[in-house]
């Protein structure tokens, strides 16, 4: 005898629960280990800059690699058990960078962790409250990472950072999207690639469905599992984007517009805005 068709969905409905039910658990061990191992990596990652010989330099490359691995066993297990997707276009070139400003769109709390996952000794600007942070104050000094406390002074340190070799991330919203709403762009990006005079690499940041958003519960799995993609834009220079500009406030207003409008007219083509 056939199952009524009620009974059917009551069922898959029970099956989505659970799943919803499991990928929470699992999101919630992974948050909870990313702050209880950020104590164990801080500490592994002073103890290395205080006992171990070497350059200030090689240090701070080494300890991003920490992060690197630690942030790429974080998404493995995101992925190995079934929360995630991680889908990637044109990547490679990410991991050799040196000496340029990766830009990106901001949909998810996830974004830097899977940037930092893809490219073992980038830089990036990072929160000065993280300073003090019990969890990830010894990661964030280790690692050299930009300290953003007065922007004019961060401004400075990230075009120091990029002249000195580095590859830095950026996020030009300078938040997370509000889901819903359209991105919009501060300037503070576009000082940093003028001062620097820097290579830009676009990258398309993607997560479906919505996922750690601005506003949502960090604990709180989605729906379904979500797919996250990243997509490696090819590399430019400012004067491809907006020309000569004499004025730097006029400069950094042209490229901020131009790269707004070239991260809206791509997420759009692939589909993502």
């Amino acid at each position: 005898m056939d199952r009524p068709a009620w009974l059917m969905d009551l069922d898959l409905a029970s099956m989505r629960t659970l799943s919803r039910m499991w990928r929470t658990g699992i999101q919630i061990a992974c948050f909870s280990f990313f702050a209880i191992g950020g104590i164990g990596v801080s500490t592994l990652c002073v103890l290395y800059r205080l006992l171990w010989p070497g350059s200030v330099q090689k240090k701070q490359r080494h300890a991003r690699k920490m992060v690197n691995f630690f942030f790429r066993g974080l998404l493995g297990t995101l992925r190995v058990t079934g929360c995630m997707q991680l889908v990637v276009h044109d990547v490679a070139q990410l991991a050799t960078l040196r000496q340029s400003l990766v830009l990106a769109n901001h949909p998810s709390y996830l974004d830097v962790v899977v940037l930092l996952a893809l490219m073992p000794e980038a830089n990036c600007l990072v929160k000065g409250a993280l300073w003090k942070n019990p969890f990830f104050w010894g990661i964030v000094r280790a690692t050299g990472y930009v300290q953003n406390t007065s922007p004019e002074q961060a401004l400075d340190a990230c075009a120091e950072a990029i002249s000195a070799g580095d590859a830095l991330i950026l996020f030009p919203e300078g938040t997370r999207t509000v889901p819903g709403e359209s991105m919009k762009f501060q300037r503070g990006a576009a000082h940093v690639a003028l001062r620097a005079t820097a290579r830009v690499v676009p990258v398309l940041l993607h997560c479906t469905p919505p996922t750690l958003t601005k506003g949502a519960s960090w604990w709180l799995a989605p729906t379904q599992p979500f797919v996250f993609t990243v997509r490696v834009l090819a590399q430019t220079d400012v004067s491809q984007l907006i020309g000569e500009v004499a004025n730097p406030s006029i400069g950094a207003r042209k490229l901020s517009e131009a790269l707004h409008a070239l991260f809206q007219s791509r997420l759009t083509e692939y589909g993502y805005a």
